[in-house]
């Protein structure tokens, strides 16, 4: 026998008994519903065209791009329009994106998420919730409906609140919410953006809802629990 054949041989010997071995598998593994809904809603918030620049990603997105913007300062654009119309904000403006952060340094504004803020439940009566997050310092709740329609409600901290934006050609108005200074803008990808200090928290909203109605919801924005 040839150390082929020979190799072949033990192989074939061995491995019914490696078989028996083994434990068996009865049954294939079932993951809990729970995990089930947060992969779906993962999947859903990744399908979003501004997906990377919202939440806990944009916090990431945005110490990454001041750490480029040190190490490459000679490279910053500055879009006049979009950084005057922050006033109450520290804007560093790129040429396709703007890091933004709040600019009030009173140390009486809460420093967790202690009060929750939301949209009224009569504007919103026809969507379903689609994600729900909330930690120490921001609360994100995402709503849609049967006709595609999509509006993400954010809460932050003042102290945290640092997001990456796109504003590659955006244009800004500015509008009053509940006696509130807002900047309302339109990214590249046809959505619409609200961001306003209501005195305690940092409030945004982003839709591919119009306009009035986007600031009608903003209006409705109220103190829930």
């Amino acid at each position: 026998m040839n150390e082929s054949n020979y190799k072949r041989a033990i192989f074939d010997a061995l491995t019914p008994e490696y078989d028996d071995m083994l434990p068996q598998v009865e049954n294939e593994h079932t993951f809990s519903k729970g995990f089930e809904k947060r992969m779906d809603k993962l999947v859903k918030r990744r399908s979003k065209p501004y997906y990377m620049m919202i939440n806990t990603a944009a916090k990431r997105v945005a110490c990454i791009v001041e750490i480029i913007v040190i190490a490459s300062f000679s490279t910053v654009m500055s879009v006049a329009s979009f950084r005057e119309a922050f006033k109450t904000f520290i804007v560093n403006t790129f040429e396709k994106y703007s890091v933004v952060r709040s600019n009030d340094d009173d140390s009486s504004v809460p420093e967790t998420i202690k009060e929750i803020y939301g949209i009224s439940e009569e504007l919103i009566k026809d969507y379903s919730v689609t994600y729900d997050e909330k930690d120490d310092v921001s609360y994100n709740i995402t709503y849609e409906n049967n006709n595609g329609k999509t509006i993400d409600f954010y809460q932050y901290t003042k102290n945290e609140f640092k997001i990456a934006i796109n504003t590659e050609g955006a244009q800004t108005i500015q509008v009053d919410i509940n006696g509130h200074e807002a900047v309302y803008y339109t990214d590249n990808h046809k959505y619409n953006h609200l961001i306003w200090d209501n005195g305690d928290y940092m409030l945004k909203i982003s839709s591919n809802i119009g306009k009035d109605e986007l600031i009608s919801i903003a209006k409705s924005v109220q103190k829930i629990e």
